[in-house]
């Protein structure tokens, strides 16, 4: 049993180490200091040709199914959440309420621990050149499944599930959020029923991202007899609430828009997890969830603020604080979409504001907001204002200074542009030969931080003749997916803002050009900055081939200074993950990469 190691008592030092790390600094106990590693090769080794000695099958065999609907619910935890997932298989959903929902029930060949270690899940071990299971040239990997793994109703897990994961994230009639990476695997073969052999076309550095379970990581293995046949994953109901898991819980009850129960599997491959149940309560707001927290209504929630930290340390010692330095950030960008594309590549459904075409006017409204005075005044000064999206990642550009608040440089840059302010307070001007106002809606969650934040950025737009008009969207459908007409994904907005974070592996696909959303591809993609480069997307690539830490971390800076340069984003904040937890709860074991839920098994109640 693992204890609560960032209660309280731990908290001031873990933020304040974060803000160091976000600096550039030390990291903290909770923080990583590496990188996963990546698949360091000589370039000169030859390739496998040939697929190693497969062991004899383990001959597991079918057991009795589990009855979710009849399990009981008495050692139940209470979690409120302030978002409702949309679906709760990752592939298909990039709420990370969603993710969390996957750790604690569909688990991936391997997820990352409380230490920020990349450590086996349904897999027994972790592939490396010194136990034959990766080749010297880091193209093939040999996965070995722990024996005698079983599904929730019964049925084995096998191989064959691995294999179908993949197909189905490659069946082009299944609109996932993306194949980044899957697209570099060449072949898949089974030769056992606990081995599955994956062979790059190319070194994909990344490669630990693949069929893994964790919070911004939600890739699990699915179920073959569950889902084949079915012509399309797109809105089948075993993806939007799964009744067959693999993980430590199941599904047991979901009434949308109150509540979420899940039961205690034990067919689970660690055994039956202490408790029953985990009852998910979703809330309007952190504000209720803080709310039935102090009435004991609930026992955790996950996603507090910065700006939370001095009333929930006053809820000492009934409640305890948890806060945990992750390489997230809360950020605004810019949508640069464009129906002609570049170069034949990266078209959007729409045009982006014709104004985020000149540099000059993006980097004016990153100037012309007082990020730092929004740290002080809303988030206690608890974090820092960062220069990039890698805050307290051991990749950040730590050359790299944050924009300065300069009204002055803002003005003068926008009347450079040609934008002057009219008599309404609003700067206007041409772009391509036509009459345009620096007015933009901006979209974001309604979570009251996010509000509070976007009410000082408007007047500091304001300030310099720039229109801000805040949108505030609850984050079910703020986060939607293309098919379902979430602005986003579909790139009708002008300025957006959320968090999230580019780890375990600081390789992303948010900035590919193939992976802008459209209707030519059927709206899949991750690219909903709508940004397309080509010079920038070679960055990426390479970044994503390269598998020297040092070569990568070079790679990394660049990419960071290019965003830098361009001002293609506005990082508002480097955020830590925040909880609170009522003193009945034991065995959390948060980490960085990991966070709460990963261990959910061995969670118990006082």
């Amino acid at each position: 049993m693992k204890g609560n190691k960032l209660f309280y008592s731990m908290s001031i030092i873990v933020i304040s180490a974060m803000v160091l790390a976000a600096c550039g600094g030390g990291a903290t106990t909770a923080a990583p200091t590496q990188p996963p590693p990546p698949t360091a090769a000589p370039a000169t080794a030859a390739p496998a040709t040939a697929v190693p000695a497969t062991e004899a099958p383990t001959g597991c065999q079918d057991i009795d199914a589990f009855d979710a609907a009849a399990a009981p619910t008495d050692k139940a935890v209470k979690i409120a959440y302030s978002q409702e997932p949309d679906n709760l298989v990752g592939y298909y959903s990039n709420m990370t309420y969603s993710a969390w929902v996957g750790q604690m029930t569909q688990p991936g060949l391997a997820e990352w621990n409380e230490n920020s270690e990349y450590v086996p899940d349904l897999a027994a071990e972790i592939p490396t050149v010194e136990n034959g299971g990766m080749t010297a040239d880091g193209l093939s990997f040999t996965w070995h499944l722990k024996p005698n793994l079983h599904w929730s109703d019964g049925k084995c897990l096998t191989s064959a599930d691995v294999k179908f994961t993949f197909e189905s994230i490659m069946n082009q009639k299944n609109t996932v959020l993306s194949r980044s990476g899957y697209d570099k695997i060449a072949s898949v073969e089974t030769p056992d029923e606990t081995t599955v052999v994956f062979t790059f076309s190319e070194p994909y550095a990344p490669w630990q991202l693949l069929f893994t379970s964790g919070p911004n990581t939600a890739n699990p293995i699915l179920p073959k007899h569950i889902l084949e046949g079915l012509d399309t994953l797109d809105g089948a109901a075993e993806i939007h609430q799964p009744t067959v898991t693999a993980g430590a819980f199941v599904p047991q009850e979901w009434v949308p828009g109150d509540h979420l129960t899940l039961v205690a599997s034990p067919s689970f491959y660690g055994g039956k997890p202490t408790l029953d149940a985990v009852f998910i309560k979703f809330v309007p707001d952190p504000e209720t969830a803080l709310a039935a927290l102090q009435t004991g209504d609930t026992d955790l929630y996950p996603d507090f603020s910065e700006s939370d930290i001095p009333t929930l340390e006053a809820l000492e010692p009934t409640l305890h604080l948890g806060v945990v330095a992750t390489p997230l950030f809360e950020h605004y960008f810019f949508n640069m979409g464009t129906v002609a594309g570049v170069d034949g590549k990266g078209k959007s459904d729409v045009d982006g504001p014709c104004a985020f075409k000149d540099i000059r006017v993006r980097k004016a409204i990153i100037l012309a907001t007082d990020r730092a005075g929004i740290v002080d005044a809303l988030l206690n000064g608890k974090t820092v204002a960062p220069a990039t999206l890698y805050p307290a990642s051991p990749f950040e550009n730590t050359d790299l200074e944050p924009y300065p608040f300069d009204h002055d440089q803002a003005n003068a840059l926008l009347d450079e542009a040609g934008y002057a302010v009219g008599a309404d307070g609003i700067r206007a001007g041409k772009c391509d030969g036509k009459d345009v106002k620096l007015s933009f809606n901006f979209e974001t969650t309604n979570k009251q931080i996010r509000v509070d934040i976007a009410l000082i950025a408007q007047q500091n737009l304001k300030d310099v003749g720039i229109e801000f008009k805040p949108i505030h969207t609850p984050a079910g459908s703020f986060f939607g997916l293309y098919s379902e007409g979430a602005n986003m994904p579909k790139g009708t907005y002008d300025i957006a803002g959320y968090t999230t974070g580019f780890y375990p592996d600081p390789f992303s696909d948010n900035f590919l050009c193939d992976q802008i959303p459209n209707a030519e591809n059927g709206g899949q993609g991750n690219n909903n900055y709508h940004f397309c480069d080509p010079k920038f997307d070679e960055l990426w690539q390479a970044g994503a081939k390269e598998t020297d830490f040092n070569k990568r971390k070079a790679i990394f800076a660049e990419i960071q200074k290019y965003m830098y340069d361009n001002a293609l984003v506005m990082p508002m904040y480097a955020r830590a993950n925040i909880y609170d937890v009522s003193d009945r709860v034991a065995g959390i074991n948060a980490g960085s990469y990991s966070y709460l839920f990963w261990n959910m098994e061995a969670w118990d109640l006082k």
